[in-house]
């Protein structure tokens, strides 16, 4: 297969914008003409790199009615994502080779993007598989697998892994009388008891406030106190690269940026919800925006803001988590939010406001969670580079906003963002893969660590 891009304005890897043609061969990029380049977008129409979100529940296989992996990885392109990372804590946990190559064959089949697949370890610290992403460590229950804390039981699992992504909140330090505290003091003060969780603004402020208050900022302390002490333990040949998934919290940057200067080898991703929501817009909207970590303050969403603008994150994922509306709607609704469409146009927006420059849009994007997790020849374009392309048109009032929801959670977290950006066609290894607001049939996605 080969074809041209006339006419095209791109963003290189060196953060500037280039007008001329790109030639693709094979699935990549072989050359890239260019006769203008530029600081700013030439135009109200670019090309960039598809995006990497390095940290999405698709929930298939086990619990595909609330995503699956061919409606999940649909959602990704119109969110400009080429790469999806996912997450190993299905129902079974992805934590046995078998269930791992099942998993595997899942996505080969389904994906309409690239991907790679998490493994879930356990305290008995088996290595991840050669082709998985990293292994998984949640310091607070998320599967039938029970939490990890101990920082001998980290220590034992960072001598046997490359990678480790972790859940840091320590689930030994979560309050689990806040609903019946905040419940009975209702009642006392003669308000209607709360019998469920709505979606909108007539959510229930007290199951509101018991899921935020029942994950404190204490656990994330907890957690990188553990993490630090399992650290040192590790001798420093088998230490692992260490990512702390979903900052949310002004500790964890200064934990983060205090490692980093020991040496350690930390990376910090955070998710566009940290940074552009706060606890008053959960108490506000309800169980729609319950996650966790929980969101935080005011003075926690500047900071992680700051972070992602000047240095401090390392890159931006989704987290993607999707539940049926129905389950957001109940009594006891999980815990997650469903962003990855809106991941491409909340980054590319923010840098055509200048509010982040092209080079960290590059980098907050894909070409730092590339080299984080090691994956080869994406995240950027140049020559000889898989030919993941993202066409992207800007807009005074973006259709983005108004566009009909892709994730099975039917929900739009971000409703009042003021969307400048959106996705018009995806090119995967240079094929079409998303155009006219749908997705291509037939055409799938790589494995990026086969």
């Amino acid at each position: 297969m080969k074809l041209q891009i006339k006419n095209a304005c791109w963003l290189g890897d060196d953060g500037w914008f280039h007008r001329g043609t790109i030639r693709i061969a094979n699935g990549r990029i072989a050359k890239l003409e260019s006769d203008f380049a530029a600081d700013a977008p030439c135009g109200d129409e670019i090309v960039v790199p598809g995006l990497i979100d390095a940290h999405v529940h698709l929930r298939e296989p086990g619990q595909a009615y609330k995503e699956g992996i061919a409606n999940g990885t649909a959602a990704a392109l119109k969110g400009g994502v080429a790469t999806v990372l996912d997450m190993p804590n299905n129902r079974p946990p992805i934590a046995t080779r078998e269930l791992f190559e099942q998993k595997r064959a899942l996505f080969a089949r389904k994906a309409r993007v690239n991907y790679g697949l998490f493994w879930q370890t356990t305290d008995g610290g088996e290595p991840a598989p050669a082709t998985a992403a990293g292994a998984k460590i949640y310091m607070a229950q998320s599967s039938s697998l029970p939490a990890i804390g101990n920082a001998d039981a980290l220590a034992r699992i960072f001598r046997a892994q490359d990678l480790v992504v972790v859940h840091a909140e320590d689930e030994r330090r979560f309050f689990h009388g806040v609903e019946k505290s905040v419940k009975g003091r209702a009642n006392r003060l003669g308000e209607p008891r709360p019998e469920r969780s709505r979606l909108g603004r007539d959510a229930s402020p007290y199951l509101n406030m018991s899921h935020h208050l029942r994950r404190p900022r204490a656990a994330v302390l907890a957690a990188l106190a553990s993490l630090e002490i399992a650290l040192r333990k590790t001798p420093k040949k088998a230490r692992p690269r260490l990512v702390v998934a979903h900052c949310s919290t002004v500790e964890e940057l200064a934990w983060v940026r205090k490692m980093k200067r020991a040496g350690y080898d930390v990376w910090a991703e955070t998710c566009p919800h940290y940074f552009l929501l706060t606890e008053e817009d959960y108490l506000r909207r309800g169980a729609a925006l319950q996650v966790n970590p929980p969101l935080r303050s005011e003075e926690d969403r500047a900071a992680i803001y700051e972070a992602v603008k000047n240095g401090g994150i390392d890159f931006v994922s989704t987290d993607h988590a999707p539940h049926a509306p129905a389950e957001k709607a109940a009594a006891n609704p999980p815990s997650g939010i469903a962003g990855i469409e809106w991941l491409g146009p909340i980054l590319l927006t923010l840098a055509k406001r200048g509010e982040i420059s092209w080079k960290r849009y590059l980098e907050l994007s894909g070409q730092n969670a590339a080299r984080c997790f090691g994956i080869a020849d994406r995240g950027g374009i140049r020559e000889g580079a898989w030919a993941d392309l993202a066409f992207v048109a800007f807009e005074k009032s973006a259709k983005t906003a108004r566009e009909k929801v892709a994730t099975r959670a039917k929900f739009r977290p971000y409703a009042e963002f003021d969307f400048a950006a959106r996705v018009r066609a995806m090119r995967i290894n240079g094929q079409t893969a998303w155009s006219d607001g749908r997705a291509r049939p037939g055409v799938r996605g790589k494995e990026v660590f086969a």
